[in-house]
């Protein structure tokens, strides 16, 4: 896969505006497939994608010695994930909620340290009708990000580049990001999704964004973004591979989120959501307990 000239994303702005939540790895995967089979011309409707670990690691500056267990687990469970679209009913004029999966069907070749997935067809015309309306961007724009949420939201505000602003309600924004039962304290959506995803963007992509609230009385009802396009010439060169991190030690050898005493929505694919780059499970859920304690 040649990142310099081919690592182009297209997405139906439909599909980006769909209700759906994807881990780092998870989100990594689908963008690496979309530009794998744009460069192949083959694997959206006429079979599977395959995925190397070699090439991957490469693509979003990754250490080899364990992005192939990443990947077979993401596999996992991006099989279970799927994403809503709401529209309305024609006939009763009733909003309607429409849920597909992401993926039909996944296979692990170990002796080669790849994988593949085959989409839903459901969704193949989403990543291929591109006469409608479409946003592309290069692959690198997104490959530094080390957050879920920050490739997500630059795909929304990314949209709305040309106008420089993006106003959402709260309802929608959670919504979107399917963070309706998250953050329920403004506080908390600020400090652990907002200021680190506008954070990321504006280090690594090539938007400038900034935000503020909209109130009625005390109440934030919208968040408006601010956005502008940065200079690509001096948009920072990818980093090399970072040096294998040192494991954190866990406080117990069961994760609390694995326990019937867990908080409710304390689970593990609340944990994998908030996972950093090289970080383990048992490391996360340390620091997440430690963030929301």
């Amino acid at each position: 896969m040649n990142t310099s000239t081919t690592d182009l994303v297209v997405k139906s702005n439909r599909l980006i505006e769909a209700g759906y939540r994807l881990d780092l790895i998870e989100q990594r995967m689908v963008l690496a497939a979309i530009v794998e089979a744009r460069e192949t011309q083959t694997g959206l409707s006429d079979g599977y994608v395959t995925l190397e670990a070699k090439r991957f690691c490469k693509l979003f500056g990754m250490r080899p010695d364990s992005v192939y267990g990443q990947l077979k687990k993401a596999l996992n469970t991006l099989y279970e994930r799927e994403i809503t679209f709401y529209d309305i009913h024609p006939e009763t004029g009733a909003r309607r909620h429409n849920s597909i999966r992401w993926i039909s069907s996944k296979t692990y070749i170990d002796g080669a340290g790849a994988v593949q997935m085959r989409f839903a067809p459901e969704i193949v015309p989403y990543l291929t009708r591109l006469e409608a309306e479409f946003t592309s961007y290069r692959l690198d724009r997104i490959g530094r990000m080390s957050s879920p949420h920050a490739i997500r939201l630059y795909e929304l505000l990314l949209q709305y580049e040309k106008l420089g602003q993006r106003t959402f309600t709260m309802q929608e924004f959670r919504r979107t990001l399917q963070i309706e039962d998250m953050y329920e304290k403004l506080s908390a959506l600020k400090r652990y999704l907002l200021e680190p995803a506008v954070k990321q963007i504006n280090e690594f992509s090539d938007l400038e964004v900034s935000w503020s609230e909209r109130k009625q009385g005390r109440a934030v009802t919208h968040l408006v973004f601010d956005i502008s396009l940065k200079d690509m010439r001096l948009l920072p060169k990818p980093d090399k591979p970072a040096a294998k991190p040192r494991k954190a030690k866990s406080k117990s050898t069961t994760l609390l989120a694995t326990r019937p005493n867990a908080p409710e929505w304390f689970t593990l694919d609340f944990i994998r959501t908030h996972q950093q780059r090289d970080e383990s499970l048992e490391a996360a859920e340390v620091r997440l307990r430690e963030q929301f304690k």
